[in-house]
């Protein structure tokens, strides 16, 4: 869940696109990688530094290996309503005086929270890079939690909550009962933004003692990308984050889910929703990295990307059954950029009013079981890669975008050189996509949930 109503962190400048449009093959010229250095602090900050003085401008964003998955029973919700407290005050920095002083310099701020992260970023003028970490290193060592603010921050989340989840059609849906039918670990099952009883619960040594558990030093890594001096920086970062208490990094949350077993059949009333619809989810994904998990994200590519996806030819256009099409690896929780095992693979389509919704998920198992037996054409592969090839050039056009995929990179897979792993995508074969289809998306593996207009949640 993103503070407020969240500001993207991919800007697709005309130069991006400009650049996207040359890359009309698979085949086309190399992408050049994100360089970085990296160094660690005597506390445990793992840091990153990627310059370019191309323009003024510089991103400052750090990830903390804490999300949802982290939660204690009875906690959900926590790691979120923590992103929301770090714009509440700190040591010296009243409440409001984050998003003011950077604001003042024409910067730009926001957080993000996942199943498996926080991520927090600032983008600004490079003369307000000091003045960025100021901010960050005053948060971080030393929020300033009272019990009025987390008292406030908890009626903010509860009330994004009704906007975002329960009085948005298929909210429900998406954010919560696709994760709780298909997973069976709580850790995996329950919703980001938590629930309201966990939330009302929470007490002020309950957020005390989550800051001081996760928000240290060894569960975080911090990227500076942009025009910045690469020395003086890491001076400053050091003089900044270095007092910095350090602290053990906590233990990984058991996110251990069992084996795939028959799928269950769900059905849903929505109260929002003026179309039926129906969504699958198969559970048991690969692991990130590897090759099973390069070959289902350009599956999903090939299955719901765009108008000319298998999915959205097949069921708006062809068939006339559905309106809307989407899913791929990790959908809906998890996309590819934040993916981390266990996840699903999920697919979510609005039917037309009227349409029968078994018949537009046998539609959608027959395009699947085509890929699982008869595989996928050499050109319709290669169109797929030319589109991923393209989004990943895109992606990387920004300072913002660039220090995401450092920071994910280096979190989720161990390093971050895993931020240049292109070629590895490219190298997927129709024959990858295949096997991958076979093994993973078994129709009878499918959990099935049918979403029927009127009534309550």
């Amino acid at each position: 869940m993103r503070r407020g109503q969240g500001r993207s962190g991919s800007r697709a400048w005309l130069g991006a696109f400009l650049l996207a449009a040359g890359a009309l093959s698979a085949d086309a010229a190399p992408v050049a990688g994100i360089s970085y250095e990296r160094f660690v602090l005597p506390n445990g900050l793992r840091v990153l530094l990627s310059t370019d003085s191309s323009v003024p401008v510089t991103a400052l964003a750090t990830v903390f290996d804490v999300g949802a998955r982290h939660e204690p029973p009875g906690r959900s919700g926590f790691a979120h309503l923590f992103e929301h407290l770090m714009f509440e005050g700190s040591r010296n920095v009243p409440k409001g005086g984050f998003d003011r002083i950077l604001e003042s310099f024409g910067g730009d701020n926001n957080a993000s929270t996942h199943e498996d992260m926080t991520f927090y970023y600032e983008e600004v003028p490079s003369n307000a890079l000091p003045v960025a970490l100021w901010l960050d290193a005053d948060r971080f060592v030393a929020l300033n939690a009272s019990k009025e603010a987390v008292a406030t921050q908890i009626e903010v989340v509860k009330e994004e909550k009704r906007m975002g989840v329960d009085n948005k059609p298929y909210g429900g849906l998406l954010n919560e009962a696709i994760s709780s039918g298909a997973y069976v670990n709580w850790q995996n099952a329950h919703p980001i933004i938590g629930t309201f009883a966990d939330l009302e619960a929470a007490s002020l040594k309950d957020v005390k003692d989550f800051f001081d558990s996760y928000y240290a030093p060894a569960n975080a890594i911090m990227a500076v990308v942009g025009d910045f001096d690469a020395a003086e920086t890491r001076r400053r970062i050091t003089e900044l984050f270095g007092d910095w208490p350090a602290r053990d990094k906590p233990a990984a949350p058991d996110s251990f889910e069992p084996e795939a077993g028959p799928g269950r059949t769900f059905e849903l009333k929505d109260s929002q929703a003026r179309l039926p619809a129906v969504a699958l989810a198969w559970k048991g994904m690969p692991a990130r990295g590897t090759r099973d998990f390069r070959a289902l994200i350009l599956l999903g590519s090939i299955l719901f990307n765009g108008k000319g996806s298998r999915l959205y030819q097949e069921l708006v256009k062809k068939s006339q059954v559905a309106v809307e099409v989407e899913g791929g690896l990790g959908f809906p929780v998890h996309d590819a950029a934040d993916y981390r095992a266990p996840a699903l693979f999920g697919a979510f389509v609005i039917n037309k009013a009227g349409g029968r919704p078994d018949e537009v998920k046998d539609l959608l198992l027959t395009q699947i079981a085509k890929i699982s037996s008869q595989g996928v054409p050499v050109s319709e592969v290669k169109r797929a890669k030319t589109k991923f090839r393209s989004d990943w050039i895109l992606g990387q056009q920004t300072r913002l975008g660039r220090a995401q995929r450092l920071l994910f990179a280096a979190l989720l897979e161990g390093t971050p050189e895993a931020a240049n792993s292109l070629d590895q995508y490219l190298a997927v074969t129709p024959a990858d996509i295949q096997s991958a289809a076979a093994r993973y998306l078994r129709p009878e593996l499918a959990n099935v949930f049918y979403v029927t207009p009127g009534g309550g949640k």
